[in-house]
């Protein structure tokens, strides 16, 4: 109110009351009213004591000697002083007492708001840490040609070595080498690495020796150039890149004369004793490989942990080495594939470009989504095993049974 006077110029005691200033601060303008005549403009640390001093040490009497003689101010006056003019105080003013603010206990209060605030808003996210917003999707910025067809050959030799020859999982071979490229080389050759390592998950009736893996790498080049020449097809739902190496591979299949249906198991998929063992294995695990790769790309604060091929080989690399049953890390791996969607492609229906405003939803439903697709994913492959369909080791059947789900 000093830096700012009334506009009629007179600053009277009905401007500023005498008995809502405490004691320390009519010493201030005592001080003041000294200093003003010198043309000096002070601050004192009495005037910020009197707001945080508790309310108990103010002297509130009313009665004091008015530090300015004059009754009223002009504006004139107060334009001629560096400081601000000083009011003249009444003593037998009315009574208006204004509580001082107390920093302390606002600042509390401040806190109880923003606490209440995060309470609520807990309620609506279950999961904490988890954002409910599209993670970073399948890089849309390619390398160039001649780079994608020495990465998808390269991952296709080295994950049919690895597997065949060496006897290691092909679950962990194409999830190592998928990470490593992703990492190690260009985070946008992820997806060309994942397509070749997913087509040298074949089985040796398919890749019997070099000559036809080279040539399964070349088939699995065509689909995948032709995947994202079409405008990224199927953006942002999971097992797009396992459906082109599944392509390469049954053109190589039919090139090799290679029957695409088997033997169907005695047993079928439903039974009075419900699921079989091998559906329920699938259902189980690929729900839990869908529900922790989304989990891990929505709760990462880094974008690079959120990138779709790189949750997907995590979690399956992590899943062939922690479990022993070959089955179960297969349909593990294959539910990853399914948590590489986007929420808003797979809970929405958003194509790109094509945008809607769907319900809100919380962390939790998001995470049972995708668990319901991996489990659809899974009852899937479950139905081409017991039907004798791509059987032996067809390389992308795995993730086109996550594409279909």
């Amino acid at each position: 109110k000093l830096q700012n006077p009334p506009e009629d110029g007179v600053i009277d005691a009905s401007w500023v009351k005498p008995s809502a200033m405490p004691a320390s601060v009519k010493r201030f303008f005592d001080q003041q009213a000294a200093m003003a005549k010198a043309s000096v403009t002070s601050l004192s640390d009495a005037a910020i004591d009197a707001q945080i001093r508790p309310t108990e040490s103010y002297d509130t009497t009313p009665s004091f000697t008015p530090a300015v003689p004059s009754a009223q101010v002009t504006a004139s006056s107060y334009a001629q002083t560096s400081s601000p003019p000083l009011p003249t105080y009444a003593e037998n003013a009315p009574s208006q007492a204004t509580p001082p603010i107390n920093v302390a206990e606002h600042e509390l209060q401040q806190w109880d708001q923003k606490m209440t605030t995060a309470q609520a808003n807990s309620k609506k996210i279950l999961l904490r840490g988890m954002s409910l917003r599209d993670p970073p999707g399948d890089s849309k910025e390619h390398p160039e040609l001649l780079a994608r067809a020495m990465v998808i050959m390269f991952s296709t030799l080295a994950t049919r070595h690895l597997h065949l020859v060496n006897g290691i999982s092909p679950v962990l071979a194409s999830s190592a080498i998928t990470l490593l490229t992703s990492t190690c080389i260009d985070r946008r050759l992820g997806q060309a690495a994942l397509c070749g390592s997913l087509a040298g998950m074949s089985g040796m009736h398919l890749v019997p020796n070099l000559s036809m893996t080279a040539l399964l790498g070349v088939a699995t080049t065509a689909s995948y150039e032709v995947l994202i020449s079409i405008n990224n097809l199927f953006s942002g739902i999971g097992g797009r890149i396992g459906a082109s190496a599944f392509l390469a591979t049954s053109v190589m299949a039919k090139y090799q004369g290679i029957r695409f249906v088997g033997r169907k198991m005695r047993r079928g998929l439903w039974s009075s004793a419900g699921l079989s063992s091998i559906a329920s294995t699938m259902v189980i695990y690929h729900a839990i490989g869908a529900a922790l790769t989304i989990f891990l790309r929505q709760s990462s604060d880094v974008d690079g942990a959120a990138d779709p091929v790189r949750g997907s080989s995590v979690v399956g690399l992590i899943g062939s080495v922690c479990l022993k049953n070959p089955m179960a890390i297969l349909a593990l791996y294959g539910g990853t594939f399914v948590g590489m969607s986007l929420p808003s492609r797979l809970t929405n229906g958003n194509a790109p470009g094509k945008r809607r405003q769907g319900k809100p939803q919380s962390a939790l439903s998001l995470v049972a989504s995708f668990s319901a697709a991996g489990a659809m994913a899974g009852l899937v492959h479950a139905f081409t095993i017991h039907s004798g369909y791509f059987k032996g080791g067809w390389g992308g059947k795995v993730g086109l049974c996550a594409f279909a789900g």
